[in-house]
């Protein structure tokens, strides 16, 4: 019976331990600008899956935290950004084709979860095959954005989290 007791405690202790641990892979974040929007507005807390230097997989469509880079207009203020990954080391990316859509690998995206223009034509850019160890990170709110479009790409391993779904 006694072997019994310790077993049970012992699976508690453990199930316990690894629900601690899913947890300290999560952390929210506060959205404290309207560049996701409509997807995520502003004021808004997401959670996000923590990630490590180097054990972000990146893939397009995620919606990432990252660190800006120190480079001129990714860091004004220092704090963490959200945005999305549109191209990943090896994409060609430009803007627009007829339609406005983003262009990655000759094909123009459908990103129905795009903020429509307010302003009219989208501010364009020349095509840019995104370097290894890099990703080219947009805002849904494309107008509002202070984006790659911008500032060119973000290193991979400024990502530090992957906003949950």
């Amino acid at each position: 019976m006694r072997k019994i007791v310790v077993l049970v405690g012992l699976v508690v202790s453990l199930t316990a331990c690894g629900s601690l641990g899913d947890d300290a892979r999560n952390k929210p974040y506060e959205v404290n600008s309207p560049t996701m929007e409509p997807t995520i507005t502003e004021g808004s807390v997401v959670t996000a899956n923590v990630v490590k230097p180097g054990e972000y997989q990146p893939r397009t469509g995620d919606i990432v935290v990252f660190d800006p880079p120190d480079s001129y207009g990714w860091n004004p203020d220092g704090a963490s950004r959200i945005l999305r990954v549109v191209a990943v080391p090896g994409d060609t990316i430009a803007c627009c084709d007829a339609q406005g859509r983003i262009i990655r690998n000759g094909t123009g995206l459908d990103e129905p979860y795009v903020k429509p223009l307010a302003f009219g034509d989208p501010a364009t850019f020349e095509p840019i095959t995104v370097p290894a160890g890099k990703l080219y990170l947009l805002g849904d709110y494309r107008e509002a954005a202070n984006d790659s479009s911008h500032n060119g790409p973000v290193p991979v391993e400024n990502v530090i989290g992957v906003v949950k779904r």
